[in-house]
């Protein structure tokens, strides 16, 4: 009877006041909502299906259509980009550079790519000039043009760069092997008539040495040596590579949880001021109980903070919960103990000033902003002594991981530990407060 009457008194305290309880509901919101709509769903996602978008100007043209080399050209960077081009004089007038395209063609193209390039639409464009597929059958040395904003990081354009660099060699090196072969053909007219039959019967023994390989040659002849294929780890069901939506809606909701240590740091300071935490511990009341009670009050309030911003981001962004419903109730019931147990401990010390501050600090600290991937190794290795790392990598574990409820255990007892570990320094505190 007294944890439940403790327990309701302290869910009405925390519930009256209005402040903190907006604090805790709307300030996760007001950073999910604005991430979520303004970013685009892979924006965190580096292995998304989508390939990124390349204005592209062709003024190698004959007969209104690109020569054989250009075309190989556009045929490898479509691979690896989005190709955007042949852009409509209405089209390309709103998105030009200075708002006109009289006529379509790859003058108009340009004009969209250095436009498109400068309002920071586009990481890259490219111009490939008149004469392109000539000079190759030349082989001549011509230039292509790479349009970039140095203003941009230099990262977007090295990455494009050398996806078109890798595009224009592969085009390169074929022609030359093109040449050497038929080079190799004349030399061979050359010889006498029986040299020029013995040589033909190897090449051509040697190229039907393996029926299957010959078909298998022949059905597919440009495709590649070497297949880079990427695996996952055989414990884990990849259910989606991480977005936006999956490191955001997780991880400012970590964030806020956590400031339930302020809730409660808060709330106990309040009955010392008013006399009323002296007159409970003077009562028969066990020091357990009235921790207890005070636990639980601020558990139910985590654990509606939690499912209120899970709840908004599966039904407004489609987030993805994972496969393991009851590992993910264990995992939020850990995280907001831990949280309420270090509010505990935080007042029966009286820390009260700046909590707040490190409690931002931390959240950085833990990747609760970005991705895990964009902290440098050595912060890596130092952000374990804070619960919300180990609470972010269990909501990754299973909501992106397709992990279950054997894989977020560790999570969960490290966390768990956290919260026995500040209880007891909680309990030992008041205890000592009231025999002083």
């Amino acid at each position: 009877m007294n944890l439940l009457a403790s327990f309701r008194k302290d869910l009405l305290l925390l519930l009256r006041d209005r402040g903190e309880m907006a604090a805790l509901f709307l300030m996760p919101l007001a950073f999910i909502l604005p991430i979520c709509l303004a970013f685009p769903a892979n924006g965190y996602n580096l292995n998304a299906d989508e390939k990124p978008a390349l204005p592209v100007a062709v003024y190698d043209v004959a007969a209104g259509q690109p020569p054989a080399h250009t075309q190989e050209l556009l045929d490898s960077l479509a691979e690896t980009f989005s190709l955007e081009m042949n852009y409509d004089t209405a089209e390309g007038a709103r998105l030009s550079v200075d708002g006109t395209c009289p006529t379509t063609g790859p003058a108009c193209d340009e004009a969209v790519a250095r436009g498109r390039v400068q309002r920071d639409e586009r990481n890259a464009g490219l111009v490939i000039p008149a004469g392109l597929s000539a000079a190759i059958d030349a082989g001549q040395h011509i230039s292509l043009t790479l349009l970039y904003n140095p203003a941009r990081s230099p990262v977007d354009r090295q990455l494009a760069a050398a996806a078109i660099t890798g595009s224009t060699m592969q085009l390169s090196i074929q022609n030359q092997l093109g040449n050497g072969l038929r080079q190799f053909e004349d030399l061979i007219d050359l010889v006498p008539v029986e040299v020029q039959d013995q040589i033909r019967r190897q090449v051509n023994g040697g190229a039907a040495g393996s029926n299957g390989q010959a078909a298998a040659s022949s059905a597919s002849p440009s495709a590649p040596a070497l297949v880079v294929v990427s695996v996952h780890p055989t414990n884990s069901r990849l259910v989606r590579t991480p977005n936006t939506v999956d490191q955001t809606v997780p991880g400012y909701t970590v964030m806020f949880v956590f400031f339930l240590i302020g809730t409660v740091t808060a709330s106990l300071q309040l009955e010392r001021n008013s006399g009323m935490l002296r007159r409970l511990l003077t009562t028969p009341m066990r020091r357990s109980a009235f921790l207890s009670g005070k636990i639980l009050a601020g558990a139910v309030i985590g654990v509606l903070q939690v499912a209120t911003m899970f709840a908004i981001g599966t039904f407004f962004f489609h987030m993805n919960l994972g496969s393991a419903p009851l590992a993910l109730l264990l995992l939020t019931i850990a995280v907001v103990l831990s949280a309420v147990c270090i509010g505990l401990a935080a007042a029966a010390y009286r820390i009260e000033r700046g909590i707040n501050i490190f409690l931002i600090v931390a959240a950085l600290l833990a990747c609760c902003a970005f991705p895990v991937d964009s902290l440098p190794p050595f912060l890596r290795t130092v952000n374990v002594v804070l619960p919300q790392t180990w609470a972010v990598a269990g909501y990754q574990d299973l909501l992106t991981r397709g992990l279950g409820f054997v894989d977020v255990l560790p999570e969960i007892g490290v966390l768990l530990g956290f919260a026995i570990v500040f209880f007891m320094l909680s309990l030992r505190r008041f205890q000592s407060e009231i025999t002083s």
